[in-house]
C-alpha cells in the first residue's frame, strides 16, 4: 500500500513539474502584444464625424469595451510589472479623455473664455489690484481663521476628554450636554448667533473673531470625541501598573496615557483639521471675505466665473496634500503599533 501511496505522490509531483512555467496562452507576451496592435489598428479606423450617428457610437463603444477588457486581463496578471499595469492604468485614463474630446460636440473655445480665463485674473482693477490679489488676501485670512480655530478646539477638546476620563457623573452630563449640543448645532447658525446676536448682550466680537469662535465651538466638540477614543485605546494594565508606581491621576494621564493616545488620534485629528479648515467658507455668510467670498466678490465685478474656479484650485491644491498626510499618518501608526 506504501508504495503504491509512493507512486501516486511521485506522479503528483512530476505533474506539478510539468506545469511549472506554463502560462495560459491569453496571458503570454504575444497574444497581449498582438491584440493592442489589433485595438491601434482598429482606432485608425474610428469614425471621423463630430458629433457620431448612432451606429458610429456603437462604433465607439465596442472600441472602448474591448480596450477596457485589454486592460482587465494586463491588471489581473500578477506576473506583469506593476509600471506596466499603471502605464495602461494612465493610458486608459488618456483614452476615455481623448474619446471625450474628440467627439462631443462641444464649444472648447467659449468654455475655456467663460471659466478659465486666466487672462482676466491677472487684469488690474480699480485701485491697481488683480483678481489674483484679492483671492490670495482671502486665502491669507482663511488659513489664519483655520489655524487658530483648529488650536483651540484642540486645547477644548483635550481638556474636555481628560475631565471626561475621571468618570465623574455631574462632570461627564455636562460634557455630554456641551458635545451633543454643539456637534447637532449648525455651523452657519452658531456664526450667527455669535456675530449678529452676542452684541444684544453687550458682547461684541468681530467677523474674523465670530468665525474663530463658532468654528472651535463645533470642531472641539469633535475633537473630544478622538480623544477620548484614544485615552480608552490604552490598556487599562497600563494604569494599573502606574498606580502601583505610585502615580496619581495626574501624573497617570500625563505620562502614560496622552503619550499613547497621540499616536492613535494623530490621523483622525488630521481628517477633522482639513474638514473644520474646509468649514471657513461659511464664514462668508458673516461678511468675512476669505477665499470663498473672496472669488465671489470678484465674479460678480468682472461678471465671469473664474474666479470661483481659481478658489476651488487653490482649495484642492491646499487640502489634498493634507488629506493625503493623514493616510500617511495612518499607516505610520499602524506599523508602530
Amino acid at each position: 500500500m506504501s508504495a503504491v501511496n509512493a507512486m501516486n505522490r511521485n506522479s503528483e509531483l512530476e505533474e506539478l513539474r510539468r506545469k511549472q512555467g506554463y502560462i495560459p496562452w491569453y496571458r503570454r507576451n504575444e497574444f497581449v502584444l498582438g491584440t493592442l496592435a489589433i485595438l491601434l489598428i482598429f482606432a485608425l479606423f474610428l469614425p471621423q464625424d463630430k458629433p457620431p450617428s448612432t451606429k458610429q457610437w456603437i462604433v465607439i463603444g465596442v472600441f472602448f469595451l474591448l480596450c477596457v477588457a485589454w486592460s482587465g486581463l494586463l491588471f489581473s496578471d500578477e506576473e506583469k510589472p506593476e509600471v506596466v499595469k499603471s502605464l495602461v492604468a494612465f493610458g486608459l485614463l488618456f483614452l476615455v479623455g481623448w474619446l471625450f474630446y474628440r467627439y462631443v460636440d462641444a464649444n472648447w473655445e467659449r468654455l475655456s473664455h467663460v471659466y478659465f480665463n486666466w487672462r482676466l485674473m491677472g487684469e488690474p482693477m480699480e485701485g491697481g489690484v488683480t483678481a489674483w490679489n484679492i483671492l490670495f488676501d482671502g486665502l491669507k485670512l482663511t488659513i489664519k481663521i483655520a489655524f487658530y480655530s483648529a488650536l483651540f478646539s484642540t486645547i477644548i477638546g483635550l481638556l474636555l476628554a481628560i475631565f471626561r476620563s475621571f468618570d465623574n457623573r455631574i462632570l461627564n452630563a455636562f460634557i455630554i450636554a456641551y458635545i451633543d449640543f454643539f456637534r447637532a448645532m449648525p455651523i452657519i447658525v452658531l456664526m450667527v448667533l455669535i456675530y449678529y446676536a452676542l452684541p444684544y448682550t453687550g458682547l461684541t466680537l468681530s467677523a474674523p473673531v465670530s468665525g474663530i469662535v463658532a468654528l472651535s465651538l463645533n470642531s472641539s466638540a469633535y475633537v473630544s470625541e478622538i480623544f477620548r477614543a484614544g485615552i480608552l485605546s490604552v490598556h487599562h494594565g497600563q494604569i494599573e501598573a502606574a498606580q502601583a508606581l505610585g502615580l496619581n491621576a495626574v501624573q497617570t494621564m500625563r505620562l502614560v496615557i496622552l503619550p499613547q493616545a497621540f499616536r492613535v488620534v494623530i490621523p483622525p485629528l488630521t481628517s477633522n483639521y482639513v474638514a473644520s479648515a474646509k468649514d471657513t467658507a461659511i464664514c462668508s455668510s458673516i461678511t468675512i471675505l476669505e477665499l470663498l467670498k473672496s472669488a465671489l466678490q470678484v465674479q460678480a465685478w468682472r461678471a465671469n466665473p473664474t474666479p470661483i474656479i481659481a478658489a476651488t484650485a487653490i482649495y484642492i491644491a491646499l487640502f489634498v496634500p493634507l488629506t493625503r498626510l493623514s493616510g500617511v499618518l495612518e499607516t505610520k501608526m499602524k506599523v508602530k503599533r
